[in-house]
């Protein structure tokens, strides 16, 4: 190893844009994502090794790495490390997340910064599960979750009532993804004889799809907007649907951070990358579990794969099942 190793931001910085540029368009992890995953592991082998991490905060790939160096990139720590990423992550997460890594670790070996990489220690060699499974917020978590948007401590100056409550029962209601809810315009609601909401941006199909609301959905999103333009901030048909308290629009980082405070606040556990994702499941489930058919449930979700959708009819028989044998049904 050379024996003044650039900093380790710097040096992460260098590789993500070496692969932003060599990396396929059409496959592979986003510049995005491998920023975000290396932000991960630095605030993880620095939690590892006992120091105090703020997980709340932004990730920041120059800000989390820099109190690391090339000499933190040991087996041993990268281990312990991985042990505390695979207590909030899923196995499809963490299976980015250390592809992410091996190739950041491999890149430095190649330079000479690293002596070896230690990804090959075959402690490291983890292999992680592909199969989808559905981790979805209950119908009590949603409720919950409303109640604590409607009475937030007095320290979050973020907060906004009515509007976090119209969030959480939009995204509960209609399945909506991160992406797709900050790109949502107030002129997206639409419908002459019932209100359904027009998803056309943002989509990861790229297809626009259409989502009856329910009436409760409505009469938030009503209150949300009367209340907004009584603060004399613009609602017009252009405009998106959400936004901040200083009428900026709203960022997938600002609605992660609101449903992980709410879902906190309201006692709902699901793991951190799963948080918005688990309201979308939990409309999903929730359907399914109504005996929606599959054709129209994968409409409504906005899926390409009938497969994908099959999970939620999977896991809703599962239920059934479950709830027919704590009945006594089955005895």
């Amino acid at each position: 190893m050379s024996d003044v190793a650039p900093p380790l931001a710097d040096l992460a910085l260098d590789w993500c844009h070496i692969k932003s540029i060599t990396a396929a368009s059409t496959s592979g992890n986003s510049d995005r994502a491998r920023r975000s995953d290396l932000a991960r592991w630095a605030r993880a082998i620095r939690a590892a090794a006992g120091d105090a991490v703020d997980d709340a905060g932004q990730l920041d790939i120059e800000t989390d790495l820099a109190p690391l160096t090339v000499a933190d990139l040991t087996s041993e720590q990268l281990l312990r490390a991985l042990d505390l990423l695979k207590r909030s992550y899923s196995p499809s997460t963490m299976q980015r997340q250390l592809s992410t890594m091996r190739g950041f670790c491999r890149w430095l070996a190649t330079r000479g910064v690293l002596e070896s990489n230690p990804f090959d220690d075959e402690m490291l060699q983890v292999r992680g599960r592909t199969e989808q499974a559905v981790r979805a917020f209950t119908p009590g978590d949603v409720e919950s979750m409303i109640e604590a948007a409607a009475d937030p401590p007095s320290t979050i100056r973020s907060a906004w009532p009515t509007r976090d409550q119209a969030i959480i029962d939009l995204l509960a209601s209609t399945g909506t993804r991160n992406g797709e809810c900050v790109a949502l315009r107030i002129g997206d609601i639409g419908g002459a004889d019932r209100p359904v909401l027009h998803i056309q941006r943002g989509t990861k199909s790229g297809r626009v799809r259409e989502v009856p609301l329910a009436a409760h959905t409505m009469r938030r999103l009503h209150g949300w907007l009367e209340e907004r333009q009584r603060r004399g901030i613009s609602a017009t048909g252009r405009d998106p649907l959400f936004v901040r308290n200083d009428g900026r629009p709203f960022s997938t980082d600002a609605l992660y951070h609101l449903v992980k405070r709410l879902a906190h606040a309201a006692a709902a556990h699901l793991p951190d990358d799963a948080l918005v994702h688990g309201l979308r499941h939990h409309f999903g489930l929730q359907l399914a579990m109504r005996g929606i058919p599959p054709a129209t449930l994968q409409q409504l979700m906005g899926h390409s794969d009938p497969r994908t959708t099959s999970i939620y009819t999977r896991h809703a028989s599962f239920d059934l099942i479950n709830a027919l044998d704590d009945a006594g049904w089955l005895s």
